[in-house]
């Protein structure tokens, strides 16, 4: 089955010439990958060159947006702008935004109900802070927390068809620590989110909309959180841009 690859640059690299590298290297190696689908999310300012280096190798996708098309706020960016640019994806209710920037629940409703209307696939992240002592998929703690997660972000939300949007599992505690999460637990927390999607929607959806896994995903990891059952691909973060470690990534999904 093809797996889906996400590779978030976040706020990097720091010059049109470093952006312009890294997009060679998946250019060099992308049409040699023939079982996943890659998408490549880098900041607003370099989607273009993307495009233009990329062609139709990789498809591409945004890191934000706003909830309008016509609306008079500085700094934010617009779905149809997007478009423009060619981005058919876009990253949502990342935890770093949830952290930094403050975004609600109620602005994160506001984005996937937007980008649905525009066409737009957003990127659904959501995921626990913290786990404590025998915390597991099944505790009551975890369980509240991702529910709640996905019971405001689908509020008043209708997805017509599986493929329209993607729903990223990144355990808090695991983006950037180098600590990435077991494979059996990573297996029943998607199951768990397929279990609400079920119950939200329909057994069918829940069945084929694809859940990926984030945090701290690498070259010694990619292939066996690419291999669990449940799973539809992976969210790589921090990997995206250092260069050595994205050639080792992109390698081992030749393989």
């Amino acid at each position: 089955m093809e797996k889906l690859i996400i590779f978030n640059f976040k706020m990097a690299p720091s010059s049109l010439a470093e952006a312009k590298n890294v997009f060679q290297i998946f250019n060099k190696f992308s049409s040699k990958i023939k079982k996943h689908k890659l998408v490549i999310v880098p900041p607003y300012i370099f989607l273009a060159e993307a495009k233009e280096v990329l062609g139709k190798k990789c498809f591409l996708g945004a890191q934000n947006v706003f909830w309008f098309d016509r609306y008079s706020v500085t700094g934010e960016i617009s779905p149809k702008m997007l478009k423009l640019l060619k981005s058919q994806y876009v990253i949502i209710g990342h935890s770093e935004r949830r952290e930094y920037l403050q975004e609600t629940e109620v602005m994160i409703n506001l984005k996937i109900k937007t980008c649905l209307k525009d066409g737009l696939k957003p990127i659904l992240c959501i995921g626990e802070k913290e786990r404590k002592g025998k915390d597991s998929s099944s505790s009551f703690s975890v369980k509240k927390i991702l529910f709640e997660q996905l019971n405001h972000a689908f509020q008043g939300v209708q997805i017509k068809k599986s493929s329209d949007l993607v729903i990223a599992y990144e355990p808090i505690w695991a983006i950037g620590s180098g600590k990435s999460q077991d494979l059996v637990e990573v297996e029943k927390t998607i199951s768990l989110i397929r279990f609400w999607l079920a119950r939200r929607f329909s057994e069918k959806l829940a069945k084929n909309l694809p859940i990926i896994y984030g945090g701290s995903v690498n070259n010694q990891n990619i292939l066996s959180f690419l291999k669990l059952k449940e799973g539809a691909g992976v969210l790589v973060g921090g990997a995206s841009t250092n260069k050595n470690e994205l050639i080792k990534i992109l390698k081992q999904l030749i393989k």
